[in-house]
């Protein structure tokens, strides 16, 4: 089975410092806080992504990062936080630990291509895209819309590791939230993403 990409920090106390730091700067964190960063998903940076969120969402990430198991983590909690209202850093949160989750979980079903935990975990990861696409229909926040539309140009972008190959499944579920957009200009952007997504070719690259 491939191994995780993500590191698992081995003390508390890390969590607890990166977490009250990020309370510093909360207002920052407001947004999809992994564009630009290469072909990681756990840091930006300096912005240590996955050490700020790992506390708020342990049960989830440890279910994530589990390399004996494709079983699906439990997304209440994340979906909730993402679709509440009214907008607040809950929801970035959320979104930015479904993109972590979605990467890692991606990453993993690509190394296993061919095989059964391919299956499960290729399913997974549909999954974890299913939980910001309906979130784009449950809020009218701009802001939040415009993040989720981040994480999916760069979840097809072919940036992260093992990305490309499947960028047509994103193109798809990029160009359905057109029908739930009434804003002419993000309607454009969707439909400029949902194009460039389609156009990508899997690499198969590492």
């Amino acid at each position: 089975m491939s191994p995780s990409r993500l590191v698992r920090p081995a003390a508390v106390a890390v969590f607890l410092v990166a977490a009250m730091l990020a309370c510093v700067t909360r207002s920052d964190s407001n947004r999809y806080r992994l564009a630009g960063s290469g072909d990681h998903w756990d840091v930006a940076g300096e912005d240590r992504v996955f050490d700020d969120l790992r506390p708020r969402y342990e049960s989830f990430f440890d279910v994530v990062l589990d390399p004996n198991t494709t079983r699906m983590p439990d997304v209440l909690g994340v979906r909730g936080d993402l679709e509440r209202t009214p907008v607040d850093h809950r929801n970035y949160d959320a979104l930015n630990a479904v993109a972590i989750a979605y990467f890692e979980t991606n990453f993993r079903a690509e190394g296993d291509r061919g095989t059964l935990q391919y299956l499960s975990l290729s399913q997974n990861a549909a999954m974890l895209l299913a939980v910001p696409w309906r979130a784009y229909s449950q809020t009218g926040d701009a802001g939040l819309r415009e993040a989720i539309l981040d994480f999916f140009e760069d979840a097809g972008g072919g940036e992260k590791l093992r990305s490309a190959a499947t960028a047509p499944r994103l193109a798809r579920i990029v160009a359905s939230l057109a029908k739930k957009e009434d804003d002419p200009v993000r309607r454009a952007r969707i439909q400029a993403i949902a194009r460039k997504l389609g156009s990508e070719e899997p690499t198969g690259s590492e």
